[in-house]
């Protein structure tokens, strides 16, 4: 994948998390909620990089990838 391309994604996906979180914000008056649902949205967002960093899983999860052990040489 283009990095323009995973970034324009990525910038996309949290702009739609903010976006969500201004509109909660507004209404929040509770210092422990506001607190708790901006540790929600923090954690959404890295999620968001995480998973789109990460890219597709491999179809075998089990499928070492590591040749330089001993006894895959």
């Amino acid at each position: 994948m283009d990095k323009s391309t995973l970034k324009d994604g990525m910038l996309s996906a949290i702009s739609e998390e903010l976006d969500l979180w201004l509109d909660k914000e507004k209404v929040i008056t509770d210092g422990y909620e506001y607190e708790s649902e901006f540790m929600q949205v923090s954690r959404n967002i890295n999620r968001i990089l995480l998973s789109k960093s990460l890219g597709d899983a491999s179809s075998n999860r089990n499928k070492k990838k590591t040749p330089y052990l001993f006894w895959n040489a």
